[in-house]
């Protein structure tokens, strides 16, 4: 049994590899973001994030909580551009 309101997202990191990890339901959207810079280098690079399928910019969502965005149980990609 887990934490109540918690989810879980799969990450596929800019760098190629695979991280999950649980968040609060109630976390913005902003937290997941800041999660993927900082566990990368960025170096300077804008940090793009998508999700579902066809993959969606992730940007849009940013001030919503991860139960809005519907991201639970989600795989995100990241990447640099």
């Amino acid at each position: 049994a887990g934490t109540t309101g918690a989810v879980t997202i799969q990450f596929r990191m800019p760098d190629g590899k695979r991280v999950v990890r649980r968040f609060m339901s109630t976390d913005s959207v902003d937290v997941v973001y800041s999660f993927v810079q900082e566990t990368n280098q960025s170096n300077g690079k804008l940090l793009e994030l998508r999700f579902g399928f066809p993959p969606k910019d992730l940007a849009s969502q940013r001030s919503k909580t991860i139960t809005e965005a519907q991201l639970s149980g989600e795989s995100i990609q990241g990447r640099y551009i």
